[in-house]
């Protein structure tokens, strides 16, 4: 909590500097981009691809995070600029094995989900800039999730799953998180890759007290510049 506390300090002292670049003008960007969910201490969890094809799954092309969002790029003085960014995505994962049991109760085998949290994130961050085009940013971010959804078996025919969606209730709503991000610019586009670290446990409720469930993205996003 303390280095949260001086990153919100280092935000706010920036933000009331008045020696603002007259070089550089605030941009405005839309963007979207392909994400990464990386669970960390759920060792049942894994990663799923952006975009991928599995023959043996359903549906057979898998298509995993991506989002859409603004941001905005605010210069400081020269080497440095405030950066706000907002984000709705879906974040998708492998969710954790479930075994399956016939109407008699015959085991059948195992069936992994595929999990989507659809969810806004927000990131207010300070960017160095060592040279014109390209910056390194840090500051505090978080994830606020909307809607979480599992797929499960909803039926057995023959050997055939039919798929149906689950609500997840138990993650925690807003989830804090630490952003460091790189950004280069040409002409009108921004590049950007960010690694979003999660400060808590998700799990909320009376499950969160023998069960850890953390987590970090790892997106890649293009922006657009619209003034």
């Amino acid at each position: 909590m303390k280095y949260f506390r001086s990153c919100l300090w280092l935000l706010f002292l920036f933000i009331g500097s008045e020696s603002f670049s007259q070089s550089r003008k605030t941009e405005w960007y839309v963007t979207a981009n392909g994400n990464f969910y990386m669970p960390v201490g759920n060792r049942s969890k894994g990663m799923y691809p952006i975009l991928g094809y599995d023959k043996n799954s359903s549906p057979k092309i898998l298509l995993g995070g991506v989002g859409t969002g603004a941001a905005l790029l605010k210069p400081l003085n020269k080497d440095f600029s405030f950066k706000a960014q907002a984000n709705l995505s879906k974040h998708t994962y492998w969710d954790e094995l479930l075994m399956m049991r016939d109407y008699v109760g015959s085991n059948i085998g195992y069936f992994q989900a595929g999990s989507s949290d659809y969810g806004l994130g927000l990131a207010a961050m300070i960017h160095y800039f060592p040279v014109e085009s390209f910056s390194i940013g840090a500051g505090i971010s978080t994830q606020a999730t909307l809607i979480s959804l599992s797929r499960t078996p909803a039926m057995f025919i023959g050997a055939d799953i039919d798929q149906s969606f689950a609500v997840n209730h138990y993650y925690k709503t807003v989830v804090p998180m630490v952003p460091l991000e790189l950004s280069y610019t040409v002409k009108r586009l921004l590049f950007n890759v960010r690694y979003e670290a999660g400060l808590i446990n998700r799990i909320k409720g009376d499950l969160a007290d023998f069960k850890t469930d953390k987590f970090s993205l790892l997106t890649f996003e293009l922006g657009f510049r619209i003034n």
